[in-house]
């Protein structure tokens, strides 16, 4: 019987305000592959929301996601200095997956213009990124459940661009039924290929219309945010 991808309660932290009226933090659901929509609040009041599916590579490195599940959400209104209770809810229903907790919006402009600012550009995960992570990816499984003809076409679909040619199915499918490839081998050589390194584009983010899965290997230990900020 193939393996169920563990899925947990989500996740998620605030890190703390930003230059020009944002605040940063990150959201996710453990195991499952899915925009989260992000709602943060002081006392009752809601003071932003945005979508947490911003590519943070130190969120791929802790486990979180496969990293998109970040977010800079605008403040709604202006929030005068000093120290503010956060706290963050997912939605629609509304859980709360970060309790409140205290940040400090500076006292002087200098200050305030010394805070991280947010990204210019939507950064993108580079194939080293994926390939140091397959592990997160739960490839075996995948292939397992999808079966070996799926599996590649929809691998050559994410890292290549197109479908399977007729070489590749006459070479991998026999390579991955009889364990002289695993999943991971295969990938790591697809994305080894003299076709990949030709290309210049990046790989599809998870949400894109050619990513090839729904879930993911969900971390077994997972930090609190305090380690990722």
């Amino acid at each position: 019987m193939a393996r169920t991808p563990s899925i947990t309660a989500p996740r998620g932290a605030i890190d703390g305000f930003l230059r020009d009226g944002f605040i940063a933090g990150w959201a996710c659901r453990p195991g499952v592959i899915e925009r989260c929509h992000v709602r943060v609040l002081r006392g009752d009041d809601i003071i932003a929301e945005a979508m947490a599916d911003f590519y943070r590579l130190d969120l791929l490195r802790a486990g979180m996601g496969l990293g998109h599940c970040g977010f800079f959400a605008r403040l709604r209104t202006a929030l005068p200095a000093g120290t503010h209770n956060l706290r963050l809810l997912m939605l629609p229903e509304a859980v709360e997956i970060a309790p409140p907790r205290p940040f400090i919006l500076p006292e002087t402009a200098a200050a305030r213009a010394a805070l991280p600012p947010v990204p210019r550009a939507r950064p993108t995960w580079r194939d080293a990124d994926v390939l140091a992570h397959l592990a997160q990816f739960d490839l075996a499984r995948h292939c397992q459940e999808l079966g070996v003809t799926r599996f590649i076409d929809r691998a050559f679909r994410f890292i290549l661009n197109r479908w399977a040619d007729d070489d590749a199915r006459a070479v991998y499918p026999a390579a991955l039924e009889k364990g002289a490839l695993t999943a991971e081998n295969f990938f790591t050589v697809t994305l080894n290929s003299e076709e990949r390194r030709a290309m210049t584009t990046p790989l599809p983010a998870p949400f894109d219309y050619r990513f090839p899965f729904t879930t993911y290997a969900a971390a077994p230990h997972e930090p609190d945010g305090s380690q990722l900020r």
